[in-house]
């Protein structure tokens, strides 16, 4: 059962998502399964949740089953999927995001070797190409951190 506060925050925190570059179906969805029991929420229970039909939320939830950011799991003896959100689930998007950072580095390594080396573009890409490069070695530093610090 969803509270007014719950429905409050859900929507609180889906905005805020929003307004920091997810589609807002998909930031609905996601605020909602972060409040859902244990067991998730089926698509038509999401919906309901929002007060949008299951099909509204059919491509957020596979939005966010592809990007990482939701699981889809079926309890035994149902005929329907559930949504859920693992409590490690940054964790693991900051990953993946770690897998494109690293291509992104090497595609700008590579479009450095395409411009001139004494322009401004090289100077851009190189820096770019730093940053990006220092975020894989870190980023996966920082997530075993804080998965470190998750221990009894």
């Amino acid at each position: 059962m969803t509270t007014r506060a719950t429905s409050e925050f859900v929507e609180g925190f889906a905005l805020e998502l929003n307004q920091s570059g997810m589609q807002r179906m998909a930031a609905r969805v996601f605020a909602a399964l972060l409040v859902a029991p244990a067991n998730g929420y089926t698509a038509k229970e999401i919906g309901d949740v929002l007060g949008v039909s299951a099909a509204a939320v059919s491509g957020a939830t596979a939005y966010l089953t592809r990007m990482g950011l939701a699981v889809r799991q079926r309890l035994a003896g149902e005929r329907v999927d559930r949504y859920n959100v693992l409590g490690t689930t940054w964790a693991e998007v900051m990953t993946a995001e770690t897998r494109t950072i690293t291509s992104l580095a090497t595609l700008l390594e590579d479009g450095m070797t395409r411009v001139d080396p004494e322009s401004a573009a090289h100077e851009r890409l190189a820096a770019t190409r730093d940053f990006f490069t220092y975020m894989a070695v870190e980023m996966p530093k920082l997530v075993d951190r804080w998965h470190e610090s998750r221990k009894p």
